[in-house]
C-alpha cells in the first residue's frame, strides 16, 4: 500500500510539474523570430537565359514610355521668339498664350494640351525635342520647327524609360 501511495505521489509530482512547464510556455511572450538572410543561387548558364528574358537592364519597354506636353504653334520664328519671350517674361500663361496665337486646334481648344502620347506619335522633330533626356519637366523648348510651323512646348509630365530622362 505505500509502495502504490509513493507511486501516486510520484506521478502527482510529475504531472504537476509538466502542468507548470507547459504553463510557462504558454503564458511566455511572442519573440521577434530572427531574421534569415536570403542568398540568390548563381546557376551559370540559366541566369544569364532568364536575364535575356527579363528585360531588368533596360528598363520598360518602349510602350510604355508616355509624355504629357503643351505647345503653341506659330507660322514663323520672330512670331515663335516673341511668344517665348512673353513666356519667360511671365506676362502671360501658356494656356492662354495658346488661346490666342496659336493656329493648332489644340491650342484654342484645351490651352495648347496635347494630352499623353508615345515616342513616334508626333513629327521627327517633335518627339526629339519631348522625349530628349536633357529636356526638363516644365521648361520651356523652342521654338521647334515642323512641317507645321513653329512650336513653343512644355513637356508636363513623363513616364517609363527607366533612367535615361
Amino acid at each position: 500500500m505505500i509502495k502504490y501511495a509513493l507511486l501516486q505521489l510520484l506521478w502527482l509530482a510529475l504531472s504537476c510539474s509538466w502542468l507548470v512547464a507547459t504553463n510557462a510556455f504558454l503564458v511566455q511572450q511572442p519573440q521577434k523570430m530572427p531574421t534569415i538572410a536570403t542568398t540568390t543561387l548563381e546557376m551559370g548558364l540559366f541566369d544569364g537565359i532568364s536575364k535575356a528574358f527579363s528585360n531588368e537592364e533596360y528598363g520598360p519597354p518602349p510602350e510604355k514610355v508616355r509624355a504629357t506636353a503643351r505647345h503653341i504653334l506659330v507660322k514663323s520664328s520672330k512670331e515663335a521668339e516673341s511668344v517665348k519671350s512673353k513666356l519667360l517674361e511671365g506676362s502671360a500663361a501658356f494656356s492662354d498664350l495658346a488661346r490666342e496665337v496659336s493656329i493648332c486646334p489644340s491650342g484654342k481648344q484645351a490651352g495648347g494640351s496635347l494630352g499623353s502620347f508615345y515616342p513616334g506619335t508626333m513629327v521627327a522633330e517633335f518627339d526629339a525635342a519631348i522625349f530628349n533626356p536633357d529636356t526638363k519637366i516644365g521648361q520651356i523648348i523652342g521654338p521647334v520647327q515642323t512641317k507645321f510651323g513653329y512650336h513653343i512646348i512644355v513637356v508636363e509630365k513623363r513616364t517609363g524609360g527607366g533612367d535615361w530622362y
